[in-house]
C-alpha cells in the first residue's frame, strides 16, 4: 500500500510540474492612441464642376492614353475645405496633413494608388493617382507634406494612371482620407 501511495504522490508531483511548463510566457502589450481636439468638419470640392457631393470627375478618357504603365490620362482638381466657423473648430496655430486610404483596393507595386471599384466589366491596369498641390504624388496610407494655412481649401488633382496596357470599362474608385491637425 505504501509503494502504491508513493507511485500516486509522485505521479501527483509530477503532473503538477508539468502543468507549471505549460503556462504561458510573460508577455506585454502596448494600447497607443491620442485625445484630440474638436474635430473640425471637411468639405470635398469638386473644381470641375461634378454633381455629387464628395464626387470628382476624372472624365472619359480613350484607352490609347493607358497603353503601357506609367501613363497618366484624364483628371480632376479637388479641395478638402475645413470649415473653420463650426463650433468648437479651432485650427489656430496649426498644420494639418491628410491622408488617404483606399476603399476600393489598392494598385501599383508597393499599393500606392487607388484600385479601381470591382464592378462589371471594369477596366483594368488603371488605378487613381491623387497629388498634392505641388505635384507630389500622396501615397495611399501616408501622410501628405503640411498644410499650413487651414483658412484656405487644401489643394489636390487626381488622375488614372496605367499600371499595364489599359482595358475599357468603368473607371471608378473610392478613398477615404483623414485630416490630423497638429
Amino acid at each position: 500500500m505504501k509503494k502504491f501511495a508513493l507511485k500516486g504522490l509522485a505521479l501527483s508531483l509530477a503532473l503538477a510540474g508539468a502543468s507549471q511548463m505549460a503556462m504561458a510566457a510573460d508577455g506585454e502589450i502596448n494600447f497607443v492612441g491620442s485625445v484630440t481636439d474638436n474635430t473640425c468638419p471637411v468639405v470635398v470640392d469638386d473644381l470641375n464642376g461634378s454633381a455629387g457631393a464628395g464626387d470628382v470627375s476624372l472624365g472619359s478618357v480613350p484607352v490609347t492614353s493607358l497603353a503601357s504603365a506609367g501613363q497618366v490620362a484624364g483628371g480632376g482638381a479637388f479641395t478638402l475645405t475645413i470649415d473653420t466657423t463650426a463650433p468648437g473648430c479651432s485650427v489656430a496655430g496649426k498644420k494639418a496633413v491628410v491622408k488617404f486610404l483606399s476603399l476600393s483596393g489598392s494598385a501599383g507595386s508597393s499599393g500606392q494608388w487607388i484600385g479601381l471599384t470591382p464592378e462589371a466589366g471594369v477596366a483594368t491596369n488603371v488605378a487613381v493617382q491623387i497629388k498634392d498641390a505641388s505635384g507630389k504624388d500622396l501615397q495611399m496610407g501616408l501622410e501628405s507634406s503640411p498644410y499650413l494655412d487651414l483658412t484656405q481649401p487644401l489643394r489636390f488633382t487626381a488622375n488614372y494612371i496605367a499600371t499595364g496596357a489599359a482595358t475599357a470599362g468603368p473607371a471608378n474608385a473610392k478613398a477615404a482620407f483623414t485630416v490630423d491637425y497638429q
